[in-house]
């Protein structure tokens, strides 16, 4: 009872407290979700709850603690109190004389605690004598339950038992305790009897009940509970403030990473991180600066990558583009002129064909430290393209710009490219284009030194072109890039035919179907003049499935003996898309792919045998059959009619220049026809100059032959009869 009045005393000295926390729960709340919590604040808090848990563990074990030991105090003077009753107080029950009792117990207003003393008989129905302190609240006489005395009378003969109960409505509780008198025990002295032993008896005569007050004790408890809690709060808001300032100091080294850690973050790279302090935190800043290396490391290739060409190490064509825009910009604020050249390689694509990419690869390279050495340090150079170079030379004038082009092609003049134990020479034709008009764009300036490098070209390669309007005729569409999209986009390509005959009954076998451009004035320009441009920008699978399309349309308004051979450019063999496309047209227009034929270059099968021959594959699939073309042209010409199974071949047209003089090309061209023969492939003679290499290819075992002596390409179908039979596809295998 003492220890639940306590607590309720607590419960109320706090409630203050607690609603003024309730006040500030809400705003700290807010603030706590506005900003996410950091490590320190997070350490804190737990610090503040282990406080508070703690604070509130030791103050209520103070206040039970403290209550159940005055409890226990009031109970031990109690005992003391009752025996001192029982002793003063048992002339009561011998005498019956309440007057002389009274006077025994004086001692009793002395003591404040008491706020009663009650003597039952024996009976405990009986009040033998009773002691009310003045102004006691207690006025009712604490009957004895029959319970209670059957408990203190069944301790009778041990030590005198004392029963205590808590009074729920007042701060008191009541103590009782039998009263005793005891018989002396006979030992058996007075008659000589040594071994008589009577024990001692205990008789109960009656009860005292005593009640006592303990308010004034929980009063002053309180008080100083209270002083204690105060106290212990103040240490503890001592401590909390203390941890805090030792905790942000402790944390300093790894609350110091945050600055840098945020700016990485946003993508800030020029960050160092200090990697000192605690072991495991010098560790993090070290792996953090390793981390942030790497990353630069990384933006650096990565703007290099953006910026050059991986092969040359040049600049590249988006570098260069950029460089170009802003040489104008300058040009334009302040005056003066620069020059841009365009360079290209002459006989870079035979180089290709006939020692391999590896070798072009390596002859770019010396180009490129060639052009580094001539070159000064402010200008810029770039590999514009495949085989193409561009050069912007600043601050010079039109004569200063042809001096350096002039000094360019004297240098490629005595150069020297050694491959496959030949020496080979290799020239530059050069366009130039004066920067020195505010007016003109990047692109225009291109453009115009493109132009100057087609015509220098055109004049017979090894010489620079410098632009001119007069001489080098740009207009809206300079260069072959804008005319061969411009084409395309109006679906302007011609198509012309030329037959292959049978040299036995000369019958027409299949049409080659050939493409060309409309120059504007009724004629054509051959593939010669624009398919390398085509391939350079890109466009020739564009030309090819343009040629296919047309092809189909034009062989489906004629007979069905009529087949056509179509050629195939490497970039259409690199287009997964294409056989699917062909077989969408076929279905479309209702062709038998027997009617279809496709040439692939022999030099294209030696420099990319395994892609091509998957297209190949994917072809067959479709019904079409493979020629291959310019066979002969290679180094292992024969090893492709084991390794690929084509209908036909097309013996290379610079093999027919001088065969009925040359008989090692007769020994090679019946070595051909022999091999062909043998696996049921037909041979096609291209580009028969003569009648009398016409009639040897016969006696050489050649089948069919095709060239402007027996017929060129025209505009319309001729439409003999052909055979297909002989020229079916067999697929392709490994």
């Amino acid at each position: 009872m003492l220890s639940s009045s306590l607590a309720t005393r607590m419960v109320s000295l706090l409630r203050p407290l607690r609603e003024r926390l309730a006040d500030l729960a809400m705003p700290a709340g807010q603030l706590f979700r506005r900003a996410p919590p950091s490590l320190a604040r997070r350490i804190l808090l737990l610090q503040v709850g282990w406080a508070v848990a703690v604070y509130i563990l030791v103050s209520l074990g103070l206040w039970w603690g403290t209550a159940h030991i005055v409890e226990q105090s009031l109970q031990r003077q109690a005992a003391g109190w009752l025996a001192k009753a029982d002793e003063q107080g048992t002339p009561l029950f011998v005498s019956g004389e309440g007057a002389t009792a009274q006077s025994h117990l004086e001692f009793l207003r002395n003591i404040p605690e008491i706020l009663s003393v009650h003597y039952f008989d024996a009976s405990g129905r009986e009040l033998v004598h009773q002691y009310w302190r003045e102004g006691a609240a207690i006025s009712e006489v604490p009957w004895l339950t029959s319970r209670e005395m059957d408990i203190l009378r069944s301790a009778e003969g041990g030590e005198k038992p004392i029963l205590f109960s808590k009074d729920s409505q007042a701060a008191s509780f009541r103590a009782t305790t039998p009263v005793w008198i005891k018989s002396l025990r006979r030992d058996g002295l007075m008659d000589f009897s040594l071994d008589a032993a009577v024990p001692e008896t205990v008789q109960t005569i009656g009860f005292i009940t005593m009640q006592l007050d303990y308010g004034r004790f929980n009063a002053e408890f309180a008080n100083q509970a209270l002083r204690v809690s105060i106290v212990i709060a103040l240490l503890l808001l001592l401590f909390m403030i203390m941890g805090r300032a030792i905790i942000r100091w402790a944390l300093r080294p790894l609350t110091s990473l945050e600055a840098p850690l945020v700016r990485l973050a946003n993508g800030e790279i020029d960050v160092e991180v200090e990697s000192s302090g605690d072991r495991e935190i010098a560790q993090i800043g070290r792996a953090l600066n390793t981390t942030i290396s790497a990353l630069r490391e990384r933006d650096e290739t990565l703007r290099r990558l953006a910026n050059q060409d991986p092969l040359t190490g040049l600049a590249n064509r988006g570098y260069f583009d950029q460089a170009l825009q802003n040489e104008l910009e300058v040009i334009a604020q302040h005056g003066g002129s620069s020059a841009l050249l365009f360079i290209d390689l002459d006989r870079f694509k035979q180089i290709n064909d006939t020692y391999g990419h590896a070798a072009g690869d390596r002859l770019l390279l010396q180009v490129a430290e060639l052009l580094r050495g001539r070159m000064r340090e402010c200008d810029l150079i770039a590999r514009f393209g495949g085989d193409e170079f561009t050069v912007l030379v600043r601050g010079v004038t039109r004569h200063g710009a042809t001096e350096i082009a002039t000094s360019l092609i004297h240098l490629m003049q005595s150069f020297q490219f050694h491959e496959a134990g030949e020496v080979l020479h290799i020239f530059f034709s050069i366009g130039v284009a004066i920067i020195d008009d505010p007016a003109c764009t990047a692109h225009e300036i291109l453009l115009r030194a493109d132009a100057a490098a087609s015509e220098a070209k055109r004049r017979g390669r090894n010489r620079f072109q410098v632009y001119d309007r007069d001489v080098v005729v740009v207009g809206e569409e300079p260069g072959w890039r804008k005319r061969l999209q411009e084409h395309l986009d109006t679906d302007s390509l011609l198509l012309n035919y030329q037959p292959v005959i049978d040299l036995a009954s000369g019958e027409v076998m299949f049409h080659e179907v050939l493409v060309r451009l409309p120059d504007g004035s009724g004629g054509t320009i051959t593939p010669a003049a624009f398919m390398a441009d085509a391939e350079r920008y890109g466009m020739a699978a564009d030309i090819d499935r343009q040629v296919v399309r047309k092809a189909i349309e034009v062989l489906a308004t004629l007979p069905d003996s009529t087949v056509f051979s179509i050629n195939l450019s490497q970039q259409t063999l690199e287009d997964d898309g294409f056989p699917f496309y062909v077989s969408q047209l076929l279905q479309q227009y209702r062709i038998a792919p027997q009617r279809l034929m496709f040439e692939v270059a022999e030099q294209m099968l030696n420099r990319h045998f395994e892609r091509v021959r998957e297209q190949l594959d994917a072809l067959a699939a479709c019904g079409v059959a493979v020629v291959i073309d310019d066979f002969g042209a290679g180094f292992a010409s024969l090893a492709y009619l084991k390794r690929c199974a084509a209908s036909c071949i097309k013996i290379d047209g610079q093999m027919m220049a001088a065969l009925k003089d040359d008989k090692l090309d007769q020994i090679a061209i019946r070595a051909i026809a022999e091999t062909a023969a043998a696996r049921g492939i037909r041979t096609v003679a291209k580009f028969v100059p003569d009648e009398q290499t016409l009639a040897l290819l016969g006696k050489l075992g050649i089948e069919y032959a095709q060239g402007n002596l027996i017929a060129p390409p025209e505009a319309e179908v001729n439409a003999a009869p052909a055979r297909t039979s002989q020229c079916m596809p067999t697929g392709v295998k490994a």
